[in-house]
């Protein structure tokens, strides 16, 4: 169990979490050595690359110690590190943590390895030690329902100094009561601001519906206040189509099989009816490039659209519905 665990990549929004591995030695040392305010509070570690990868062997065989990469989805780059240890009944501590100046992984990579204690290792307890000097570190396990510890303040020598330790603490009923929820909420703003500042366009259009009739879709559907607005027929992706608008309510596509066609087939079948979402982007490729970094892959080849007369693909999300891009005319 715990070698499958300590193999898990956690994956959020904005970031995800990859296990450490030898091969990252080099990243370590030079991270932890460019910024000397940052180090200042780090336990110190040898610029030496080959020590650090033979620290990492000797890591990698301890129970109870995760150590992660932080890296941003939409750049594929490395951005921090992260790590879980000294698991002891429930209870474990959380560190090694830095970010890269410029990102906004700060909240995600925590949350992701908050979830992955309390959900994958059932802790029920995970604290972490700060530096009182360290003031911006101290004020965000300040503000984010960690309690200070109420025990004697601990110390710790760095480089010849002494520092006064302050401890957070952090149950997992006050991270499920309320941390999560807040930490959620940030993380989620943050991908829609990254996600509209790599897109441009990215605007919701219709709900496409798989029918085996449009009309006898639409009849439903008009009981319901919708109304036609344009059909037309796309010989190339093998369909009839018809949209249709409601006041205050998103635009519809119901789409039927051409004769001898079997586009639909597979929808039909497991009679799934909305069976994808399309968007207006300025870019298709672009758009198709970004999606593909947060696993969103096409599963059509690049189409030009008898109704849009622009290029259009489909793609599939990692929980298997469908995405619809649509490439805007104002290029």
């Amino acid at each position: 169990m715990v070698d499958v665990l300590r193999s898990r990549r956690l994956t959020g929004l904005s970031f995800q979490l990859r296990p450490i591995s030898e091969g990252d030695a080099e990243y370590i040392v030079n991270l932890r050595s460019t910024d000397s305010k940052k180090q200042k509070y780090l336990n110190p570690i040898s610029a030496d690359v080959d020590a650090q990868r033979v620290w990492l062997r000797k890591q990698s065989q301890n129970d109870g110690d995760y150590y992660f990469l932080v890296q941003d989805r939409f750049t594929q780059k490395n951005v921090g590190l992260i790590g879980l240890y000294d698991i002891e009944e429930g209870r474990a501590e959380w560190g090694r943590w830095i970010i890269e100046d410029g990102s906004l992984a700060a909240i995600e990579s925590v949350n992701l390895l908050m979830a992955f204690g309390f959900n994958e290792l059932n802790l029920s307890e995970i604290y972490c030690r700060t530096v009182a000097e360290n003031v911006s570190v101290v004020k965000f396990h300040d503000g984010y329902a960690q309690r200070r510890s109420t025990s004697q303040p601990s110390k710790v020598e760095l480089r010849g100094e002494t520092f006064e330790l302050i401890e957070h603490v952090l149950t997992k009923e006050e991270y499920l009561g309320q941390t999560v929820s807040k930490w959620d909420t940030f993380c989620q703003n943050i991908f829609n601001r990254r996600l509209k500042s790599e897109l441009g366009l990215f605007e919701f259009h219709h709900i496409g519906i798989a029918a085996k009739s449009i009309e006898a879709a639409a009849a439903g559907y008009r009981l319901l206040g919708y109304s036609n607005e344009a059909r037309f027929t796309d010989p190339e992706q093998g369909v009839h189509g018809l949209f249709m608008t409601a006041r205050s309510q998103p635009r519809i596509e119901i789409l039927e099989n051409m004769e001898g066609s079997g586009t639909l087939d597979s929808w039909l079948s497991h009679s799934v009816a909305p069976y994808h979402f399309a968007y207006h982007v300025e870019d298709i490729q672009a758009a198709m490039s970004t999606m593909a970094r947060l696993g969103i892959r096409p599963i059509t080849p690049v189409k030009q659209s008898v109704f849009f007369q622009t290029p259009i693909v489909f793609m599939v999300m990692p929980n298997r519905f469908i995405v619809e891009l649509i490439e805007t005319s104002t290029r």
